[in-house]
């Protein structure tokens, strides 16, 4: 269940005092003046049996739209109590980018029952697409594209759209190939309104666009798209014959899920398919298990270090009073490392050739950051009466527990790209046990020389 803004919560309650008196016909009219997305949203708050009531009332244009923004689970609820007619309605009339978004969502067995319900035509384009690579350009990507000739005049290549257009993703940005389907250039629907209508496409198109491949990774279209500030982005074989098109809403969703995925990873959760409200209990509690099984495994090795170190306690108990500000302190700046320097690999802007500029950088930061707190540290030693040897030792302790963090925060995502691993679960938990280990090893090793343990 979700928690509707208060605009959506009036029209949910009236929509539901409505279906109460079965008024339909207001129904319908009260969800066909709404905008797509809020009427998903309404219906995610109406329980199952009266939501597939409601979107039967939706006109068949708004429905398909309407099916587009529902969740995954929602969805699949939906097409168990369709009919095979309704079924084959919806997915025939989806656009191919959301029906193989639902495709990769759906049991395997669902799937194959699906496209039998699809015309001839929509199933080639279906099965094209879902033999791409997962999480590939291939993937996402619409072949619902306007493609237009060289040597059309502005005039004829306007016409050309208007008579193509129906259906497609976008008008705005056309592509221009040659007879084999290879792509030329692209020119934006304004140029040939402005254009005198003789001046030919070719003289318009800018000839040498921007482009992917069908392998190329989604995350990799939506940097592309972002730096270039494309509303579409052209997608191409091995040949160089364009095949579709990521379009901006594609590329936001891309986006969405990327910085989900990370979120939950730097968390120590794996990755939930579904929304929070959507997932069960014990799915929630087997995504986050593993790493807190892990993160109980590690931690031991912090019982073994401070056991280890059990005389340097038992001689001077004022240095257990600082364990929690250096532990604390160490895994809070390196998982600050690591989310600056994975959302910079994310983005492009640090590569392997930056390794040894990131460590510089991390060092220095570390002794500046470390520095500046081990005054605050000393001031908080002299107040619990700790006297002057604990005070150094907790200030010396945490500029090195502090740089510790940093540089494992800024140096195993790096790790993690050799290993191809995920960067994003070098972070968080992990990172924090790290850090943990080595600044207690630190600490206590520092106290056993300043204090003469």
């Amino acid at each position: 269940m979700k928690v509707l803004p208060e605009r959506l919560e009036v029209i949910y309650e009236e929509i539901l005092s409505l279906l109460a008196q079965q008024r339909f016909s207001e129904i319908k009219e009260r969800l066909s003046s709404l905008e797509p997305a809020d009427v998903s949203e309404i219906l995610s708050e109406v329980p199952t049996p009266k939501r597939a009531l409601l979107f039967r009332l939706l006109p068949k244009d708004l429905a398909i739209e309407v099916f587009e923004h529902m969740e995954g689970s929602e969805r699949e609820e939906l097409l168990n109590s369709f009919t095979d007619k309704e079924t084959a309605e919806i997915v025939e009339n989806m656009s191919d980018d959301d029906r193989t978004a639902l495709f990769d969502e759906l049991p395997a067995k669902t799937v194959k029952k699906l496209l039998r319900h699809l015309s001839p035509e929509e199933r080639q384009i279906a099965n094209s697409l879902l033999n791409y690579r997962p999480f590939s350009a291939g993937r996402i990507m619409t072949p619902e594209f306007i493609d237009l000739k060289a040597s059309m005049t502005a005039q004829e290549a306007i016409q050309h759209i208007r008579k193509e257009a129906r259906g497609k993703e976008t008008i705005y940005t056309c592509f221009v190939t040659d007879h084999e389907r290879h792509l030329l250039g692209v020119v934006e629907l304004e140029d040939l309104i402005l254009a005198n209508p003789e001046t030919p496409v070719s003289v318009l198109m800018e000839d040498d666009p921007v482009y992917v491949t069908t392998d190329t990774d989604q995350e990799e279209c939506a940097q592309i798209m972002s730096k270039y500030d494309l509303h579409a982005l052209p997608v191409v074989d091995r040949e160089k014959r364009l095949v579709g098109i990521v379009t901006f809403d594609d590329v936001l969703d891309v986006v969405e899920e990327e910085a989900t995925e990370d979120f939950e990873k730097m968390a120590g959760i794996q990755p939930v398919e579904d929304t929070y409200l959507n997932t069960g209990i014990l799915a929630l509690s087997r995504k986050r298990f593993l790493w807190l099984l892990i993160c109980i495994l590690t931690e031991a090795l912090t019982s073994s270090v401070l056991k280890n170190y059990s005389i340097a306690l038992e001689r001077v108990v004022a240095l257990s009073f600082f364990i929690p500000l250096l532990i604390g302190t160490g895994g809070n700046a390196g998982t600050q490392s690591a989310t600056l320097v994975i959302r910079g690999m994310t983005l492009g802007e640090i590569e392997w050739k930056n390794v040894g500029y990131v460590f510089a950088r991390e060092i220095l930061t570390g002794l500046l950051l470390g520095g500046t707190l081990s005054l605050l540290a000393v001031g908080r030693a002299y107040m619990l009466g700790t006297g002057a040897g604990v005070a150094l030792t907790v200030a010396l302790a945490l500029i090195a527990v502090v740089l510790i963090g940093n540089l494992a925060g800024a140096l195993l995502p790096f790790v993690a790209r050799l290993l191809r691993i995920d960067p994003a679960i070098m972070s968080g938990p992990f990172i924090t046990t790290i850090v943990d280990v080595l600044g207690l090893i630190v600490y206590f090793e520092i106290a056993e020389h300043v204090l003469n343990l």
